[in-house]
């Protein structure tokens, strides 16, 4: 396995992964609910992202089979503190059938080593707040 950074062809399948995220999280809170064209929408920002400097977008895959993708940007914070660059996670997520095997680690610590060549100490993590499986994910971010 291997994470690599994603190009425009790997869109479909990184919105094939986001889907089940976001299908995933709709029990919990019902705001999750794609709208019409979410999709379209999502892969237009995947592209952008892609070709930003300051965001990242990676997939881990094995045998080119996509199980796993990772999104990470570089904010500003307002300019009333003093430190104003931080790193933000946007999405960070595992294909059900390859959960629990360290895949989400290794996106993770990928995101966390590219912050850290940018200079980056301060790293955010969103996490849905009835999410409690991304609650036990947040531990290893803790490490």
């Amino acid at each position: 396995m291997e994470v690599v950074q994603a190009l425009n062809s790997d869109i479909p399948a990184i919105l094939e992964i986001w889907k089940e995220l976001m299908d995933f999280h709709v029990p919990f809170d019902s705001r999750y609910t794609l709208a019409d064209g979410a999709e379209e929408s999502m892969g237009k920002n995947l592209e952008r992202l892609i070709a930003a400097e300051d965001a990242l977008v990676i997939m881990a895959v094995e045998n080119t089979k996509p199980m796993g993708f990772g999104i990470a940007r570089i904010d500003k914070y307002p300019p009333v503190f003093v430190k104003q660059t931080c790193g933000t996670i946007e999405d960070l997520a595992v294909s059900s059938g390859h959960r629990r095997r360290g895949i989400g680690e290794l996106v993770l610590k990928e995101m966390l080593d590219w912050f850290q060549s940018w200079g980056i100490d301060r790293v955010e993590l969103r996490v849905a707040s009835m999410n409690t499986v991304g609650y036990s994910f947040t531990e290893i971010f803790q490490k």
